[in-house]
């Protein structure tokens, strides 16, 4: 009897679809303020190709990262891309200290409450979440991400 009750949550579990942290489900959308209080949602950017880029300032590699970030958006920034930082669990003043430090010129939002790690399935930073124009996710890098890999994606998932 176990067995049989356990084989249909596990059907059960299988019929629901991808979870959204996995390649092939759908981006749950949010509403965050970026570092001016402004609420920004997911559903603004529909229709591009946008790369939410997941980061702590505990996160020696975010640090490193960061400038190298900045160069990628100015030399894939269009209206088919957008890059949306997303600093997890720390206040707005983090992600305006960050701006600041390494002149970002991108959105960065900041998840006071963390409530994207579990939303997204975060484990480790930096977490690079790719979403196609339907809003589907289409790649997950766990770590640095290179500018060609960035236009590489951008280029696959235009409209």
């Amino acid at each position: 009897m176990k067995r049989i009750v356990f084989s249909l949550l596990l059907i059960g579990f299988a019929s629901c679809g991808r979870m959204p942290q996995e390649v092939g489900g759908y981006a749950p959308d949010f509403k965050l303020l970026d570092t001016a209080g402004k609420p920004q949602t997911l559903a603004q950017y529909k229709g591009k190709v946008v790369l939410l880029h997941f980061w702590t300032d505990f996160c020696k590699s975010c640090k490193v990262e960061f400038p190298k970030l900045q160069e990628t958006y100015e030399a894939t920034k269009s209206k088919d891309f957008e890059l949306v930082a997303i600093n997890l669990g720390q206040s707005a003043q983090v992600s305006q200290s960050f701006r600041q430090e390494f002149s970002a010129t991108f959105p960065m939002l900041a998840d006071t409450k963390n409530i994207m790690q579990s939303l997204y399935g975060i484990k480790v930073y930096p977490t690079n979440v790719f979403i196609d124009p339907k809003g589907r996710v289409v790649r997950i890098i766990r770590g640095w991400i290179s500018q060609k890999q960035v236009e590489v994606l951008i280029a696959q998932h235009k409209k």
